[in-house]
């Protein structure tokens, strides 16, 4: 199962907010230091002072100075950026998961700012808002040639703060007006837990704010309140990280206390220890984690000391490779604008660095110091004398790649034809329903929605053939060549029809997910995408079989 949100930032690793100036100078050739920042800053001051006086337009100073400093954190890592606007309402919604708004989920669909879910106990569900309404108008303010980011941030606010909506929904003749007054939204780190066989429990953990844990340990407690944990399976997959004291947190649940999580080094600061404080709360319970190519920072420190500890099980795909820590400082004391800095690099307790891109190879900025480990690719050990490698991101144990999609359901999605099939079933039927069925009738639907809709796909190699009916054309003009491509090209469009029946069985599972969702909501779309989900499957195959599990971990 792919989680269905991939967030496009990858959060920081540990937040740290100050205003004081560090004295950024080498111990060595100090002299040669002050003398070229000198003349690097006189250089800089010179060159604005005569754009300012010569340049042939009037310039608007601020805008170049922010270029300025936007080039020169370009030469640096990808995480080290300018927070210009919100900065303060942007880090707190990513240390505690909270923020003031209207608590839904909103995409572009059709090139349309649709809602794609409003979330549980929301102001929005709570007025009626539903999965696929059109937003046309945000207090009196037309939407339709605003980027999405602004748009986010016109429904977010002050709690008790109203906003005024336009929305369009399908069926309607009329536009829908209403008034939502912003509430606290909380996003949940555990976004999902339950059993999912007899004694095997299952935890989908998304993210990593400052609540994560207490999340964790209530989730716990409330799957022991149904039953005996006897294996665990902690799902990482898509989560773009957070704090990184949250990360040692989550390990402390697995760990006994005292145990090195993660160290943290930098050319200006030395090595940090983070460790687990508490007695953990499932130390012998048998453990898998499920990663993949959105598991990046946070999740990386997770998973990597738990394998690096012989502790789980890791399973699925190579992780996304972030292990640079962030700190962010004020910059301007009158508004709220901060500058994020890549500090430190962090290690887990092998010695790895989980960074995959090395940004300073081929930099004249960066000074790469001797003795730097990462992208070495040396062999690590674990625990248990088990070899691992530095190769950047935490592969897994048990590589378990995610379904491949067929080619026709790849388009039905582009094209969001199963989304709004599903809103125009779920308006049709509205009744409340915990039992999803995607049957043969079902399916007759969908393909008449389509036929409907004029629903139109190019099937999988039409684009080769145009590209080769232009190189015929161009190269000797053949028109037996032509005839037979041509030929080919109708046999393709002939086939249109089969394509769908083809690929079914995939077509009436992601049916079931959107509908899932649309009558159960978040959550009910994870537990039955848990259901059909080969990584999962593969886990829970291995925490049956002692035998197999103890030889994955080197247990004698």
């Amino acid at each position: 199962m792919r989680k269905s949100r991939i967030l496009l930032l990858i959060l920081p690793s540990f937040i740290f907010l100050s205003s004081t100036w560090v004295n950024p100078a080498p111990n060595s050739g100090e002299e040669d230091y002050y003398f070229r920042l000198k003349k690097s800053w006189q250089h800089m001051q010179n060159v604005f002072e005569k754009i300012n006086m010569h340049y042939v337009d009037e310039i608007d100073p601020y805008p170049l100075v922010k270029a300025g400093i936007d080039g020169m954190l370009e030469k640096l890592d990808p995480y080290t950026v300018f927070i210009e606007e919100d900065g303060e309402r942007r880090l707190q919604m990513i240390t505690t998961g909270k923020y003031g708004g209207l608590g839904m989920e909103i995409g572009m669909k059709n090139d349309k700012v649709t809602v794609i879910s409003p979330m549980d106990n929301s102001p929005a569900l709570r007025a009626g808002v539903h999965a696929g309404d059109i937003i046309t108008e945000i207090d009196g303010q037309k939407v339709d040639k605003i980027n999405i980011d602004k748009i986010s941030g016109l429904l977010r606010g002050e709690i008790g703060t109203s906003v005024n909506l336009i929305l369009e929904r399908a069926g309607l003749a009329n536009p829908i007006e209403m008034t939502l007054t912003r509430a606290e939204i909380v996003i949940e780190d555990v976004n999902y837990s339950g059993y999912i066989a007899p004694g095997v429990a299952y935890i989908s953990l998304s993210g990593f704010t400052d609540k994560a844990e207490d999340e964790m340990r209530r989730a716990i407690r409330e799957l022991r309140e149904q039953g005996k944990i006897d294996q665990l399976i902690l799902d990482l997959r898509g989560n773009p990280g957070g704090l990184l004291d949250a990360a040692v947190d989550i390990v402390n649940l697995f760990v006994d206390k005292g145990e090195t999580v993660v160290y943290t080094k930098g050319f200006r600061e030395g090595e940090i220890k983070f460790k687990t404080q508490k007695e953990p709360l499932l130390p012998d319970v048998q453990l898998a984690v499920l990663v993949d190519r959105g598991s990046a920072s946070a999740s990386e420190i997770v998973a990597g000391a738990l394998q690096d500890m012989d502790r789980a099980v890791i399973i699925g795909e190579e992780t996304f490779g972030k292990g640079l820590v962030q700190k962010v400082y004020n910059v301007d004391k009158n508004s709220d604008t901060k500058v994020k800095i890549t500090t430190a690099k962090y290690y887990i307790p092998s010695g790895r660095s989980i960074q995959k891109k090395n940004y300073s190879q081929n930099n004249d900025v960066i000074v790469v110091m001797d003795g730097d480990s990462t992208f070495k690719h040396e062999p690590f050990f674990t625990k248990n004398r088990r070899q691992v490698f530095d190769h950047g991101g935490i592969q897994p144990d048990i590589a378990v790649a995610d379904d491949s999609l067929d080619y026709v359901l790849l388009e039905l999605i582009r094209k969001n034809a199963i989304f709004n099939f599903s809103v125009q079933y779920y308006q049709n039927h509205p009744e409340a329903n915990d039992n999803i069925v995607v049957d043969e009738s079902v399916f007759k639907q969908f393909k008449k929605y389509l036929d409907d809709d004029g629903f139109l796909f190019e099937p999988e190699g039409t684009r080769e053939i145009e590209r080769l009916k232009k190189v015929i054309s161009v190269k000797n003009n053949s028109a037996e060549l032509l005839k037979i491509v041509n030929d080919l090209e109708m046999k393709l469009a002939g086939e249109k029809g089969s394509y769908l029946d083809e690929s079914k069985d995939q077509i009436k599972k992601y049916i079931k997910l959107e509908l899932a969702e649309k009558y159960l909501g978040r959550k009910g779309r994870t537990k039955y995408a848990i259901e059909e989900d080969s990584q999962i499957s593969k886990a829970m195959d291995v925490l049956k079989n002692q035998a197999e599990y103890n030889k994955i971990l080197a247990v004698n």
